[in-house]
C-alpha cells in the first residue's frame, strides 16, 4: 500500500461502523470515529466499555468482524500494510520492556527495527523529552512504575510517528508520575503531535483531550469536548449523616427543585442534581434537619456523567 501526501482536513485515522465479536460476545457495536491532524481524542469508558478493543483495532493488532478502517481516507486491511504500521506509535497498558536492557538500548533496538536514521541522536533527544536523561544506563527493571511508563512513551516516539496512541496511559503509577506523564502529552500536543488515547478518567480526558468518544458496553453514546460532556452533567452532594437510611431525610432532599436522584449509601447520602440547578436550598434544609455530620458539593465522576448521559439519551 502506498501512502499518499496528507490532504488539508482529511482525517488521519477513521472508524466507520466498526463492531468486534468475539465468539457470542459483542466488544465493540457499530462504532464510528475519526481523528484529524493535530487532533488529541480520547476514548473514554469504564472497564470493558470497548476501550482497548478499539486501541487493538486502531493499531492493527486486531481485525474488524464488520466495518471498515482507513488510514487518509484509504481503506487498509489486516494486518496492516508496512508503510502504515511504520507511521505509528503505541504504549500499550503492560509496558513489555526488556528489563535486564538499559533505558537507552532499549530506545535504540526500537529505532533499529524502524530503521531510524541518525538512531543515537534521536535517542538522546528522546529520553530528555520524557526526562529520563540521567537514567539512560540504567536497566529497565530498575525504574520505577512510572518512569517505565515514560520509556514506553519514548519506545513509542523514537521513530517519530505520524499517530500516537496511549492505552490508559497512567495506569498503575502514582499521582506524581500521572502528572508527569500529563505534561510530556501536553507537551506533544503543543507540537502538533497526533494522540489517541484511552482512560478510565474523565479528568484525564478534561485535561489532555480536545475532542472525546465516550463507549458503554461496547457502544458510543456520546461524542464532544471534555468540557460539553461535563456541561451535560449537574454536581453531587454529599451528605454525610448518623442514619442515612432515614426516609424522611430522603423524601425532604428528593422534593427540591433539580433534585434527579438520591442514591443511599453506608455513610449517607449522595443528591445527584440537574445541571444548571441550585444545591443551596437543598443543601441547607438538609444540614436543618439535623444528625447531619457534613454536606459537600463535588464535580461528577466519569461513570456519573456517563450514567447521566445514556439515561438522556436513552429517553
Amino acid at each position: 500500500m502506498r501512502v499518499e501526501p496528507q490532504q488539508a482536513n482529511q482525517s488521519i485515522l477513521e472508524l466507520r461502523h466498526v463492531s468486534k465479536r468475539f465468539g457470542s460476545r459483542v466488544a465493540l457495536d457499530a462504532v464510528s470515529l475519526s481523528i484529524t491532524p493535530g487532533q488529541v481524542l480520547g476514548i473514554l469508558g469504564p472497564n470493558g466499555a470497548g476501550k482497548t478493543t478499539v486501541i487493538n483495532l486502531v493499531s492493527g493488532l486486531s481485525r474488524p468482524t464488520t466495518g471498515t478502517i482507513l488510514w487518509r481516507g484509504t481503506r487498509v486491511s489486516h494486518p496492516f500494510p508496512t508503510a502504515v504500521r511504520r507511521l505509528i506509535g503505541l504504549v500499550p497498558q503492560e509496558t513489555a520492556l526488556y528489563e535486564e536492557l538499559t533505558a537507552a538500548e532499549n530506545l535504540r533496538f526500537a529505532a533499529d527495527l524502524f530503521g531510524v536514521v541518525g538512531r543515537d541522536a534521536r535517542v538522546a533527544e528522546v529520553l530528555e523529552l520524557v526526562g529520563l536523561s540521567e537514567r539512560a544506563k540504567d536497566r529497565a527493571r530498575t525504574l520505577s512504575g512510572g518512569m517505565q511508563r515514560r520509556l514506553s512513551l519514548a519506545r513509542a516516539l523514537v521513530h517519530d510517528p505520524e499517530l500516537l496512541i496511549l492505552d490508559e496511559p497512567t495506569l498503575g503509577v502514582d499521582v506524581d508520575a500521572r502528572h508527569a506523564i500529563w505534561g510530556h502529552i501536553r507537551l506533544l500536543r503543543r507540537r502538533g503531535k497526533t494522540i489517541l488515547i484511552s482512560t478510565n478518567y474523565l479528568d484525564e480526558a478534561e485535561a489532555l483531550c480536545d475532542q472525546v468518544v465516550s463507549l458503554r458496553q461496547g457502544r458510543r453514546i456520546a461524542e464532544g469536548p471534555p468540557s460539553q460532556l461535563l456541561s451535560r452533567v449537574g454536581r453531587c452532594v454529599e451528605i454525610d449523616c448518623l442514619d442515612a437510611q432515614s426516609s424522611d431525610l430522603q423524601r425532604l432532599v428528593a422534593s427540591f427543585t433539580g433534585v434527579q436522584r438520591v442514591e443511599v449509601h453506608e455513610m449517607g447520602l449522595t443528591v445527584h442534581m440537574a445541571r444548571g440547578a441550585d444545591h443551596h436550598p437543598m443543601a441547607t434544609a438538609a444540614l436543618g434537619s439535623g444528625g447531619i455530620s457534613s454536606v459537600r458539593v463535588r464535580p461528577p465522576d466519569m461513570m456519573e456523567v456517563l450514567e447521566a448521559i445514556g439515561a438522556d439519551d436513552s429517553a
